[in-house]
């Protein structure tokens, strides 16, 4: 028998006799005793971690030395997580183990025995993930089966097709609920209104920026797009910053407002350099604010992201860094977002996973509060400018999506959307967490709970059927 860790397996290991499970996690019993009364009550339950002991055989060949082996194994098995343990003689089952303690090798003849214990810190073993397709009919409850001995917890995804509030999953005994519903006396308002929409299919609408519109540097070259995105076909020529630029109006001047861009800037040439930025300016062509991206490094792949509230003399920069390390954001396909409310300002920047928008990693954000009421120029211009440095080869860029929303102040009679059509909600029972789009989201009702689905048939209700256009769902069937 061998088992496979992590991913991996190795051809020269054996597990023997001795490598076994215990048939349960150790279950520790807390009891109240009352003076007077024989015996004690059951107060509480505790799951204890699970020790697998593990004893292996290296099978030994003319080209494999032992102290190879040792540095190999080490490499395999010792983990900063838990990962997927899944022995050769129980394949349809994982443990999710982490090595503890030591391993001392012995040198035989022909072969290497030695022995190690595997940490199972969550004390269950999972079956095959179980999927539920896509469910359009929500007009009754949906059955989830759980074919594990133990709770089960899910990840839901639900995908609206209308504006609501409010959403429920409601099991037989516990409930789940963002938003809240309307009552009678109150109305549903839309807390963000779309402005703009540019999925930068067409140059449309779009007119040329000046010079005066971008922060040190020269407007130059053609901008143009190939109906996914907008991208420099000719960056012109100069000795310092240099490039296409363009503008667009929108159409009103907006006090409160979010902004996001989604550029994609590579470095895989570390030899290339150039910048994407969005100035957000006012109706006298005065800078708002601006978002960016830049490689100005030669030799150093890794992209400053600049967040900034007010022009390029009088300003507050919200974000401007490499991130935590000089390549968090390298190759950047992503997205910058700034919101204005009142006077305070977000900050916010995160790469797509494999460019898959509701997944992200490399999150920032940072906030401020303008108490001075420093900066309250209205916008209503947007500027989009793709850049190179002198001769230097530019860098691999692109503009994908922009999006311009107003926000709304809202009353005491109304009450806010939490998703329009397209949103999706994913609900991570595992984690406790609640996503948005890929983002996190907190409007979570305060009796709400992350119930687990039950060994057998569980009844959910999603509520309001209406508004859901479809309902995803999967889980790992965990077993004692």
């Amino acid at each position: 028998m061998s088992f496979m860790f992590n991913g991996q397996r190795r051809s020269y290991l054996k597990a023997t006799r001795g490598s076994t499970r215990p048939a349960w996690a150790p279950v520790t019993r807390n009891l109240r005793k009352v003076p007077g009364r024989p015996g004690a009550y059951p107060e509480s339950t505790e799951v204890e971690p699970v020790i697998i002991p593990v004893n292996i055989r290296v099978e030994r060949t003319a080209d494999l030395d032992l102290n190879k082996v040792k540095e190999d194994l080490a490499a395999w098995l010792i983990t900063e997580n838990a990962e997927g343990l899944i022995f050769d003689n129980e394949p349809d089952r994982t443990l999710y183990a982490m090595v503890d303690g030591g391993l001392d090798l012995r040198e035989f003849v022909e072969t290497g025995r030695g022995s190690f214990n595997f940490l199972c810190p969550d004390p269950y073993k999972y079956g095959p993930l179980k999927t539920i397709p896509a469910i359009t009919d929500l007009a009754a409850p949906v059955v989830l089966r759980n074919d594990g001995t133990v709770d089960a917890k899910p990840n839901i995804k639900v995908t609206l097709k209308q504006p609501t509030t409010y959403l429920d999953i409601i099991g037989e005994n516990d409930y789940m609920r963002i938003g809240r519903p309307i009552d009678i006396d109150k109305a549903a308002v839309a807390e963000k209104e779309i402005i703009l929409h540019d999925t930068m299919s067409t140059m449309t609408a779009w007119g040329d920026a000046a010079n005066t519109d971008i922060d040190g540097g020269t407007v130059t070259g053609t901008m143009a797009s190939d109906g996914a995105k907008f991208y420099a076909s000719s960056f012109g020529t100069g000795t310092s910053w240099h490039g296409p630029a363009k503008i667009k109006s929108l159409g009103q001047e907006l006090v409160d407002f979010e902004v996001a861009l989604q550029p994609i800037l590579d470095n895989d040439d570390l030899s290339k350099v150039g910048r994407i930025e969005l100035y957000l300016l006012d109706v006298n062509k005065k800078a708002v604010a601006k978002l960016a991206i830049k490689d100005i490094s030669k030799g150093q792949g890794g992209n400053i992201v600049e967040i900034r509230v007010g022009d390029n003399l009088v300003n507050t920069f919200l974000i401007n860094e490499y991130g935590t390390n000089w390549n968090t954001w390298h190759n950047f396909n992503g997205l910058l977002q700034l919101t204005k409310k009142g006077n305070k300002w977000t900050s916010y920047v995160c790469k797509f996973i494999n460019g898959q928008a509701d997944q992200r990693t490399a999150r920032k954000l940072a906030e401020w509060i303008d108490l001075d009421n420093q900066f309250t120029r209205k916008l209503a211009h947007v500027v989009v400018h793709i850049g190179a440095n002198g001769t230097s080869t530019p860098s691999q860029m692109s503009i994908q999506d922009l999006k311009v929303l107003k926000l709304n102040q809202l009353t005491e009679s109304q009450i806010p959307y939490i998703g329009v059509a397209g949103d999706v909600f994913e609900f991570d029972y595992a984690r406790s967490v609640i996503l948005k789009n890929g983002e996190f989201f907190y409007k979570k009702d305060f009796g709400a709970r992350f119930f687990g689905l039950k060994p057998g048939d569980n009844p959910v209700v999603f509520s309001p059927p209406e508004v859901i256009g479809q309902v995803e769902a999967e889980w790992k069937p965990p077993y004692r």
